[in-house]
């Protein structure tokens, strides 16, 4: 019995002994991580190279391999997401295409171009009663109304109808700048403007119903309805949809600028 009992030690240290060496399990650990990096499995290497770094602090060959590794992995990832955001840029930019085919892109405003329906450019409308699309390159988009007769109807609000359903603008106070009115010593002009949401669902109303016969309704002190021209309704339903894309693809673009920023931290050299 104590023969036994002087061998198990040695036993023991001959099981535990010849296991593999700790060097030996980090070159093992960052050959599968190589491997699926080659396979394109991006997040499962590094995690595996993340914990070569922890768990083998010493092993400074494969820390230092697993960090370059680490490094070329988010190159590829980055490199990826370059080819991946073009390919959505491009899709965009056929969305885009057929809606804008009848907007042209003017400079009326100044330094900051506008895009404008060509039916409603304003030697065309004149002396209209309708229902304007505000859009720019950015993609912000709203619309007025914009009333014109020989008396005042100081109105400040809009409905949208076809039967039993409507729309119903907020109010927009008379300020001289998002409400406004002034005459030409023959007619009275007023122009209400709908920003940041105080069309309260009237875009979409109209863009959901576009090819219906809807009704405007200017509200006011006075009373005044109008049945929308059939290119106005289209202006404002392709407009909102020349908003969504604008928008989409500056979004894009941002993301593009971020990666290649990225990608310039990760290669500084090159």
């Amino acid at each position: 019995m104590k023969y036994y009992i002087f061998l198990l030690p040695l036993f023991l240290l001959s099981v535990f002994g010849c296991g593999p060496s700790e060097e030996q399990l980090a070159k093992e650990t960052f050959e599968r991580a190589n491997k699926l990096f080659n396979e394109k499995q991006f997040n499962d290497a590094k995690l595996i190279l993340d914990s070569i770094i922890d768990l083998y602090p010493s092993q400074i060959e494969y820390k230092t391999r697993s960090q370059d590794l680490l490094r070329t992995i988010k190159i590829s990832e980055q490199e990826e997401n370059i080819i991946f955001l073009d390919s959505l840029l491009k899709e965009k930019e056929a969305e885009l295409k057929p809606l804008m085919k009848n907007f042209i892109v003017s400079s009326e405003y100044g330094s900051k171009k506008k895009l404008i329906h060509k039916r409603q450019k304003p030697e065309n409308s004149y002396h209209r009663v309708y229902l304007r699309v505000h859009l720019d390159l950015d993609g912000n988009f709203y619309i007025s109304s914009r009333f014109t007769g020989t008396k005042r109807i100081h109105h400040n609000q809009i409905k949208v109808y076809v039967g039993s359903k409507h729309a119903l603008s907020e109010k927009v106070p008379e300020d001289g700048f998002n409400n406004r009115s002034f005459d030409d010593g023959e007619n009275q002009w007023e122009v209400v403007k709908y920003k940041e949401g105080k069309d309260n669902g009237v875009i979409d109303f109209i863009s959901d119903n576009w090819n219906k016969s809807l009704k405007v309704q200017f509200i006011g002190k006075k009373y005044y309805y109008i049945i929308m021209e059939k290119f106005d309704k289209e202006a404002i339903r392709d407009a909102n949809e020349i908003s969504y894309i604008l928008k989409e693809k500056k979004k894009i673009k941002e993301q593009i600028k971020n990666v290649k920023a990225e990608l310039g931290r990760l290669k500084p050299n090159k």
